[in-house]
């Protein structure tokens, strides 16, 4: 396959996202919620369909108060829906950006780990051949090969 991400992104581009993530996320913070996994499992869940079906009921409830019990809270179902409607475009456009970074995160990430591989294997061949800093190079790595059960850990202190 031949290499798709061929590009430097500017330490300024990343610095200037950072600055207008931060902005977003500080502008939006006072309206949104987190929830705990068990609350998101507890929640009822939305889709164009209900959308519709609610921004429809809301309409409802709005022009015939007969339609709306009495511990239904006409406002906050509008003041609900008002939300839905607004925070929608917007989740759109992250999960958008959100999908094409991790694309090209995986992209680049793929890219990079398959060439890793390839030097690894011949600096593993090197070490096989006696090429001098080889064995230096191909210990160090090899405790932090994926496929190792240590990888990431450092070897243990020779005993004396």
């Amino acid at each position: 396959m031949a290499n798709q991400f061929h590009t430097d992104i500017p330490a300024k581009v990343i610095d200037e996202v950072q600055t207008h993530l931060d902005a977003i996320k500080t502008a939006l913070a006072p309206y949104l919620l987190s929830l705990t996994p068990e609350e998101r499992k507890t929640m009822l869940r939305m889709a164009d369909k209900t959308v519709a079906f609610v921004t429809k009921t809301t309409d409802y409830a709005a022009n015939n108060a007969a339609f709306v019990p009495a511990f239904v809270d006409l406002a906050e179902l509008r003041q609900d829906t008002a939300g839905m409607t607004a925070l929608t475009p917007l989740r759109q456009q992250f999960e958008q950006l959100a999908l094409d970074t991790d694309s090209t995160l995986m992209v680049a990430g793929s890219e990079a780990y398959g060439n890793a591989l390839t030097v690894y294997g011949n600096i593993k061949f090197l070490a096989k051949n006696k090429q001098p800093g080889a064995q230096a190079a191909y210990d160090d790595l090899k405790v932090r090969f994926p496929g190792n059960a240590n990888a990431g850990r450092k070897p243990a202190a020779a005993k004396a």
